[in-house]
């Protein structure tokens, strides 16, 4: 079994965007590199300047460079890519969707480690990479790998965030196994701790308890990883039978159905019937009240 640790640059973020750097180390089963790839290459779009000021690759370093698809890093990926190999990726869907711009298709096991760090390091106050690699201290374990390799590694580039990647997944192995870790990867993973806006760092079971239409609210309105997802609706579920469902906004805000409904039963009405974005459980709520009264 091998495990590939594995970073790309992008032209950019954006759909139409491709790789322009592709890195990876290969561990045996001992955590020792046996191979390691470093490969710039040409992508079919220049460089987006945005992107350029984050991994400083220039047009003039990718001259004469192979595409992707044509570098001896693509062609030894796709052999890796077997079911008792393991991938290592922070944030792993943007990597593999540039990845599947190439017609690379994963069939390893995957790790995230971004995932992971948000389940199991949720009191870090941030979980990207290069604020753990100093929050941990992994930084000081760097120059023995760098001068090991032999290399030469540029701020954020993909090499560079590559070694950064190795020391954060060793640090992770250190309580958790690669096979508990690629398991909780295989489908939603559910948080304990809010990882993010107002309420970062409170039980998300407190929110759900205490803020329940902020948690609806984001479920109705934002574009929410699976994590988020299931976390949200299964702790707004698990909570359901300790509170009350009220209104979130508009002129009864904070009010509960059954009280509106002596105040202003057009209304419930019209939130039934009409308003946009009704959480489910608060107009599933309206509808009880109004049928049974």
């Amino acid at each position: 079994m091998y495990t590939v640790i594995l970073d790309t640059e992008t032209t950019g973020t954006e759909v139409e965007d491709r790789i322009c750097q592709l890195a990876y180390l290969v561990l045996d089963e001992e955590g020792r590199v046996v191979e390691h790839y470093d490969a710039l290459c040409t992508p079919p779009l220049p460089v987006k300047y945005d992107a350029m000021a984050i991994h400083h690759i220039t047009p003039e370093m990718l001259e004469d460079k192979p595409a992707c698809i044509d570098t001896e890093a693509f062609r030894r990926l796709e052999e890796l890519s077997t079911p008792e190999n393991l991938l290592v990726i922070q944030n792993a869907p943007f990597d593999l969707e540039m990845l599947a711009k190439e017609g690379f298709e994963n069939r390893m096991r995957l790790i995230d480690t971004f995932r992971i760090v948000r389940k199991f390091l949720s009191d870090q106050p941030q979980h990207g990479q290069q604020y753990l690699r100093y929050s941990l201290g992994l930084y000081r374990k760097e120059p023995a790998l760098i001068e090991a390799l032999g290399v030469e590694v540029r701020a954020h580039d993909a090499l560079g965030d590559v070694i950064v990647l190795k020391h954060l997944y060793e640090h992770l192995l250190e309580s958790h196994s690669a096979g508990e870790m690629a398991e909780l990867c295989r489908g939603p993973i559910l948080l304990e701790t809010m990882p993010m806006g107002r309420h970062k760092g409170r039980r998300i079971e407190t929110v759900a308890l205490e803020h329940r239409n902020d948690l609806l609210y984001m479920l109705e309105n934002f574009d929410l990883d699976q994590d988020l997802k299931h976390s949200f609706e299964y702790w707004l579920e698990k909570t359901r039978d300790r509170v009350q469902v009220t209104i979130g906004f508009g002129k009864h805000k904070g009010k509960t159905p059954e009280e509106v409904l002596e105040l202003d039963r057009g209304y419930l009405e019209w939130m039934r019937d009409k308003a946009d974005r009704i959480p489910a459980e608060l107009k599933a709520e309206i509808t009880r009240v109004l049928e049974e009264n």
